[in-house]
């Protein structure tokens, strides 16, 4: 029996196990850790299929090196599996160059949007000597098939779509050529593996557990990868298979927040009211909270009230820009009106609201971001996040970037708060960096915001600890 380790490696804290938003929680300024539910899913199908696994969150647990491989050692390992991001990469490849010198014939897999049917220029950008396999498919369907291939039959990679693997040292790509659609075939992730205690919900103080709702996205923003590397059909799990998970958190883990995790959540209307529905109608009502995302053209009153009483305290909203112009050239495919629209629609529910805003697109000059900082102001939402917009390979903004300037400083290695563009056509990298870091100052330390933090009707001792723990990071990251 094989001995395989899933693993987030140690380093700086960033949102490994997503498709998009691979935030660093450090830069960031309000973002918290989620669950290492990539690592549970191929938990769950590899002890399925017959593996002794390890799993551990040494990001999470500030856990070091020399822990590593102590654990190497303990657990005899065979195989390692580590979930890397665009931002973290040089650091996670320098981590495989360790293991590797110190356990030679250990196999060591990374996994990340960023293998998604890479171009050969990715071969000659990364030192990948130290690597066995890569995973830009969907894991949970690669995943045994790999493993069995590793172990037993290597002539049976060529079949698996979605991997990069080794011949003589020579990199081979199987391209992913469809997705597939029984999402409920997955099973939930091995959370008596995870530690949940490490992701906890800043507003309650309690574990948060991740679910996964659906995946693809039919949008066509410039600036996302998501509908590359799930398709732009949206595959639902069936609303009775989310309801179980969410019950088996409830009772056999005792996590009682969530976020859901999809795309956009309120895609589906008749969707989200059934899953609502089963929630109002089951003994869950009044017990458990959610968090989900929308987008601003995708919801209405019957929704939100449905919502609202299934349990929903806060839906983050990708509300971009306040400039017409901006949404429409960056395909967001929404306007300022109905971002205005929404938010008050929202707040309507007393619903708290997470706005998320980018800046820094090729052709934005001072106007673009001052009409931004405009409407986030006007909107007050209760919590923002300002970032510049990542080129992330694969992506349109991507190829409208590098297209006339291939040699231009490239986007590995790097995120939303490092400002790795160069700037704009008409701003600098500094001017896009000073804007952000006093943008977000001046939203925080206004007296209504405060006052409205403070007379939460909700406010804890632990809530208003947090929120100070969070200031203490924006002020932090914004001065210095």
């Amino acid at each position: 029996m094989k001995n395989v380790m899933l693993i987030y490696p140690p380093g700086i804290m960033y949102q490994r196990g997503e498709d998009r938003c691979q935030i660093n929680i450090e830069a960031s300024a309000a973002n918290s850790l989620r669950a290492c539910n990539d690592l549970g899913y191929a938990a769950a199908i590899l002890r399925k299929g017959g593996y002794n696994v390890f799993l551990k969150d040494y990001m999470a647990e500030k856990a070091d090196f020399e822990i590593l491989k102590t654990d190497i050692e303990r657990e005899k390992a065979d195989a390692i599996f580590i979930s890397i991001t665009n931002g973290s990469i040089f650091e996670d490849i320098k981590i495989t160059e360790k293991i590797k010198n110190i356990f030679p014939n250990v196999k060591i897999i990374l996994k990340g949007a960023l293998f998604f049917n890479p171009e050969e220029s990715l071969f000659k950008e990364l030192n990948l000597n130290f690597t066995d396999v890569l995973i830009g498919g969907e894991t949970e369907f690669i995943i045994s098939p790999l493993f069995n291939a590793i172990f037993n039959s290597q002539e049976k990679l060529k079949d698996i779509e979605g991997i990069c693997y080794k011949i003589n040292d020579k990199w081979i790509e199987n391209k992913v050529n469809h997705f597939e659609d029984n999402l409920d075939s997955i099973p939930f992730p091995a959370r008596d593996l995870m530690k949940n205690h490490l992701y906890i919900n800043p507003l309650t103080n309690k574990p948060i557990a991740t679910i996964s709702t659906s995946r693809g996205c039919p949008s066509s923003c410039i600036y996302c990868v998501s509908p590359l590397i799930s398709g732009k059909k949206v595959r639902f799990r069936s609303v009775k298979n989310v309801f179980d998970e969410i019950k088996e958190c409830v009772d056999k883990y005792n996590i009682t927040d969530f976020f859901f995790k999809s795309d956009t959540f309120t895609i589906n209307k008749n969707w989200v009211m059934e899953l609502c529905s089963l929630i109002i109608n089951s003994d869950l009502k009044n017990r458990i909270n959610w968090a989900a995302n929308s987008r601003v053209n995708t919801i209405d009153d019957e929704m939100l009230q449905k919502m609202k009483e299934a349990g929903c305290y806060l839906i983050a909203l990708g509300l971009e820009s306040g400039s017409n112009e901006s949404l429409l050239k960056m395909g967001k495919g929404t306007s300022v009106e109905q971002n205005i629209f929404a938010v008050k629609l929202i707040k309507k529910y007393k619903i708290k609201i997470w706005g998320f805003y980018l800046i820094g697109f090729p052709w934005e000059t001072k106007k673009h971001l001052k009409a931004t900082r405009k409407l986030m102001f006007k909107l007050n939402t209760d919590f923002i996040e300002l970032s510049v917009a990542t080129p992330f390979k694969g992506s349109k903004l991507y190829k409208m970037i590098y297209k006339n300037a291939p040699n231009r400083e490239q986007v590995l290695g790097k995120d939303s708060f490092k400002h790795i563009t160069k700037g704009t056509e008409y701003l600098t990298a500094k001017e896009l960096k000073n804007f952000r870091k006093n943008t977000l100052l001046l939203y925080h330390i206004r007296p209504c915001f405060i006052l409205k933090k403070l007379t939460d009707t909700n406010i804890t001792f632990d809530l208003l600890r947090n929120y100070l723990k969070f200031g203490i990071k924006m002020l932090k990251n914004s001065l210095f």
